[in-house]
């Protein structure tokens, strides 16, 4: 009696330790926390930072594996998907081990793209049994993606950066002096792919609803809501100012009506007209952001902020100064930018410099003199300014330079500024008795670089290391050595997914994953053309190609939010088309 009493406690209990019911629920804990990871760590495991995503990563991980043993259910997957995994992570595993310099880093990213790839292979085809477990999913992500969109509105309303989000991000993305919408992420275009990636499930929701047996009130009362949180989202889409989120929102909407367009299938033909509608409301968007938004305007017009802020500045050399010296100094400016120089408001335009000295480069001081009168595009302002030399003798760099206050020195966007180099003496009596000490002038970090720039330096970069690559993530950490900079901007990727995958893993991971992408995107836009395609195929096959076109002008894998996000979408689609049924209730399918 004994023995059999051990025996069956811990079985009962190993029985118990998973309902089934709630397998889905650590899916929906990281779908809705994808947007809010804090941007300090939870604790360290060796040199590995782990955040609160990550810990919530690791319990789907852990949940998946204990329903796998307790219901022995596992992955059912093609084997060719298999092997395209092995070979995408021997891939990675080369790109590390060749890679030159930053092998850690690379092997980091490499690591994180294989949590991915788990996430999308072995963890949600497991946790996802039912047509249901999908709409949750997809739900919460859309929750989610709502919910930073409107903490983003209400800063982006108010131009003042909420203070408590600094436990998510550093700072909200600014442009022009006023708040890109971002929310909680780490930049606006993070923002954005989320937004794009959710927008279908939120369409498709809709068309959810409007099949529902309901009366007329509860259907209208539970869809107007819904199409007022549609136009927020494509607004807040919009607020972001990233041009590139735009277009990929109007072309999957096209593409995917598109491809439902049927001759015979009336059900698909209607749906088919709800995304040519989401196209027109883009549209009519754009032109009234356009006709009353002048960020926007100017967003569309440039590929970035760099030439905005353009300045050129003429004035006499300054060679001594006597220490404490005001002197005044007559200086021609002209706005070769965008941007009208004012001196007022929270963010003004001045005159500025900077004293530095040369044995240390320390800075000593930074006066600025203010503009009397607003400085619009293309128009010349003389000044007359009071300038004071340094207390203390010795040699300095005098750097001229215009400032847009609490947003950027504008020598950092365009590396258009002045140096001086000037002798401190004792008195104004004394004359320049030796000669300057010689130093590398004080320059500012290398200005982000235009899409151009990166792509013909990846591109160079490829050419030394064509087959295994750089290493995965490595590029934004060597970019300006190759371009002669000795210090960058280290979170610049080469804003292009296939480019990212050349650079990274040469040729041999770029042919596996544009083998990959190539079949996922024929896999999709075949199952939207056949007659019984499910409507939440649509969202995540809709939601997957906004990262494919997206990733034409950026690179989001290598980013918690972004990346598990794609993950997530992938591993639904995958099991959508492996392990569920398609006979799913009327509402689900569009050709009843």
């Amino acid at each position: 009696m004994s023995s059999i009493f051990r025996l069956h406690i811990p079985i009962n209990m190993w029985q118990t330790a998973v309902s089934r019911k709630w397998t889905v629920f650590p899916l929906l804990l990281l779908a809705v926390t994808l947007p809010f990871e804090l941007d300090r760590p939870l604790f360290n495991v060796g040199p590995i930072a782990i955040t609160n995503v990550e810990l919530v990563l690791g319990f789907v991980f852990l949940t998946s594996l204990c329903v796998a043993i307790q219901y022995k259910e596992y992955p059912r997957l093609p084997r060719t998907l298999w092997i395209w995994a092995l070979l995408f992570i021997i891939s990675l595993l080369l790109s590390t081990l060749f890679a030159p310099t930053n092998q850690f880093n690379a092997l980091k990213a490499s690591l994180r793209l294989m949590m991915g790839l788990a996430l999308a292979m072995l963890a949600i085809p497991v946790l996802v049994q039912t047509w249901q477990s999908v709409r949750w999913v997809a739900w919460t992500l859309l929750f989610a993606g709502g919910i930073a969109g409107f903490i983003g509105w209400v800063e982006y309303a108010q131009n003042r950066e909420l203070v408590w989000l600094n436990i998510f991000r550093t700072q909200p993305t600014l442009a022009g002096g006023l708040i890109r919408l971002t929310g909680p992420f780490d930049y606006a275009n993070q923002t954005a792919m989320f937004i794009e990636a959710t927008f279908p499930i939120l369409v498709c929701t809709i068309w959810y609803v409007w099949q529902k047996q309901w009366r007329w009130q509860q259907k209208t009362a539970v869809i107007l809501p819904l199409i007022l949180c549609t136009i927020l989202y494509l607004q807040a889409s919009i607020l972001t100012f990233s041009r590139s989120s735009i277009v990929t929102i109007a072309f999957v909407s096209l593409l995917v009506a598109g491809s439902l367009i049927h001759k015979k299938v009336h059900a698909k033909n209607q749906f088919a007209y709800v995304w040519f509608t989401i196209t027109g409301i883009i549209v009519f968007l754009i032109v009234l952001n356009g006709q009353f938004n002048d960020l926007f305007r100017l967003r569309l017009q440039t590929e970035g902020d760099n030439e905005w802020y353009s300045a050129a500045l003429t004035l006499t050399p300054i060679t001594q100064m006597a220490r404490n010296e005001m002197r005044t100094i007559p200086i021609t400016l002209t706005n070769n930018g965008s941007l009208t120089w004012r001196s007022s408001g929270n963010s003004p335009i001045n005159l500025g410099a900077r004293w530095i000295r040369t044995s240390d480069q320390q800075t000593i001081s930074e006066p600025r003199w203010p503009f009397v009168t607003p400085v619009p595009p293309g128009e010349q302002v003389e000044m007359k300014v009071a300038l004071q030399a340094p207390a203390q003798p010795g040699n300095y760099e005098l750097v001229w330079d215009v400032v847009h206050e609490r947003i950027t020195w504008f020598g950092a966007k365009t590396s258009q500024h002045v140096i001086h180099r000037v002798q401190i003496v004792d008195n104004e009596q004394s004359t320049l008795t030796t000669a300057p000490e010689e130093a590398s002038p004080w320059q500012y970090s290398l200005p982000i670089p235009d899409r151009r720039t990166l792509w013909l330096t990846a591109f160079m970069m490829w050419q030394k290391r064509p087959f295994f690559g750089i290493g995965a993530d490595n590029f934004r950490l060597t970019y300006g050595g190759m371009l002669g900079a000795t210090s960058w901007n280290e979170t610049i990727h080469t804003n292009n997914w296939g480019i990212e995958t050349a650079v990274s893993l040469g040729i041999v991971g770029t042919v596996i994953v544009a083998i990959a992408i190539l079949t996922l995107a024929i896999d999709i836009l075949r199952r939207f053309r056949q007659d019984k395609v499910l409507l939440w195929q649509i969202a995540l096959g809709a939601g997957i190609i906004a990262y494919l076109i997206h990733g034409l002008l950026d690179f989001f894998l290598l980013f918690n939010a972004t990346g598990l996000l794609f993950w997530m979408l992938i591993g639904l689609w995958i099991t959508t088309r492996t392990n569920l049924v398609t006979n799913e209730k009327q509402h689900l399918s569009l050709h009843e």
